[in-house]
């Protein structure tokens, strides 16, 4: 059903419902002649005005007024719930019948509720216990006791108006928490997801990026003296353009939600040739891990992309002449991967560009794994990145 009918039907079917039974009944108490004298009060008032015809007018304005106002109710819920429960305090005056004079508490029962869910809880309460305490009022100061009894079943539906759309404005409220928990939770996964595609998409390119710098300045010097070295140089700027391409692939298809990666997952195995491309440094690796294939593919993943920036700040920033990279396991509860890359340069990763994201980058990855994760100059010359890794599987 459409929003706007559902919207509808909360309104009217009140109001249609409340006018049917209120008229009804006060046309039926009518049809009778059950109908009390004129109050002396108005008698005396207008003394002229033939009292059954007035009391006819004042029944039926009454029998309609309830309901009316109940079209309103949801803009001003507490003052219209006390309009309506005086049009209904003064159409039980004007009929005999004990059915024609609860008929005109239809519409009140149904501005209580109106009210409730519309938050005006106190004034709900405050005209629920008015109605519900000036007839007892009333026996006590006339000394009939007896018709106590006959507040039993108001105050049982006293309480259920008032306690049964509490609870439904509870459930409400409970639901709208719940959506409002899954949205942030949504959302908090989405902005995750950016970061790490943004951070897989950073790692790609800066390393290809830096490496097809490197080799094409080294192509460039050496195309006249030494043209072999630069067609060296040029088909190695190819291949790593190529790969680059194959990773950026794989992070786009990430964003399409493709099932299967384009290119095979980055392992601790490419780091040898990670090593064996680092250009204008001697490269050392120092590989310490018996079972590798034992170790989480999270964590392998991780400790390539590590090493694989580290570089890439080595070769921008530090002019080393020795890298070393260490992947070893280190004893400790549970196990854990020491991923380092060291250097004898001039220090410049200690303090990287302002746009640069690399040790931030390297950072995040080891503390989602609940890392440790350490960067900063050596005592004697260089720079150091240390990250240890746990080997259990991560969450």
């Amino acid at each position: 059903m459409p929003a706007s009918r559902r919207s509808a039907l909360r309104v009217w079917v009140p109001v249609v419902l409340s006018a049917l039974v209120q008229l009804g009944t006060t046309f039926g108490v009518l049809a009778t002649r059950s109908v009390r004298t004129m109050p002396p009060w108005l008698h005396h008032a207008a003394p002229r005005i033939d009292q059954p015809a007035l009391v006819v007018i004042a029944a039926v304005v009454l029998a309609l007024a309830g309901p009316v106002l109940l079209v309103w109710i949801r803009r001003w819920p507490g003052p219209l719930l006390v309009a309506i429960a005086a049009c209904a305090v003064l159409g039980e005056t004007l009929l005999i019948t004990v059915v024609g004079a609860v008929a005109f508490y239809i519409s009140v029962v149904f501005g209580v509720v109106i009210a409730v869910l519309q938050g005006a809880r106190l004034w709900a309460w405050v005209v629920t216990g008015v109605l519900w305490l000036t007839p007892i009022a009333l026996y006590l100061a006339t000394r009939q006791v007896g018709a106590l009894v006959l507040l039993v079943p108001w105050t049982i539906v006293s309480i259920l108006v008032l306690v049964v759309p509490e609870g439904a404005r509870n459930r409400r409220a409970w639901r709208a928490q719940l959506l409002r928990d899954a949205e942030a939770r949504q959302a908090e996964e989405a902005q995750a997801e950016r970061v790490r595609i943004a951070r897989e998409l950073h790692d790609v390119l800066a390393h290809s990026l830096s490496q097809i710098n490197v080799q094409a300045s080294v192509g460039l010097h050496l195309f006249d003296t030494q043209p072999e070295k630069a067609a060296e140089a040029l088909a190695n700027v190819k291949d790593t353009s190529k790969q680059a391409l194959g990773e950026v692939r794989q992070v786009l298809g990430m964003l399409r939600g493709d099932e299967a990666p384009l290119t095979p997952e980055h392992d601790l195995a490419g780091i040898r040739q990670l090593v064996e491309d680092v250009r204008g440094a001697e490269a050392v690796l120092d590989f310490g891990v018996p079972d590798a294939a034992a170790v989480p593919a999270a964590v392998q993943q991780a400790a390539y992309r590590i090493v694989q920036e580290a570089l890439t700040n080595v070769t921008k920033h530090a002019r080393a002449g020795r890298i070393r990279v260490e992947v070893v396991e280190a004893s400790g509860e549970g196990g854990w991967l020491l991923v380092a890359v060291s250097d004898d340069g001039q220090g410049a990763a200690a303090t990287p560009s302002p746009d640069g994201r690399g040790l931030l980058g390297m950072r995040e990855r080891t503390e989602l794994l609940g890392g440790v994760f350490s960067a900063g100059p050596r005592p004697d010359r260089g720079f150091e990145v240390r990250a240890e890794l746990p080997l259990r599987s991560p969450s």
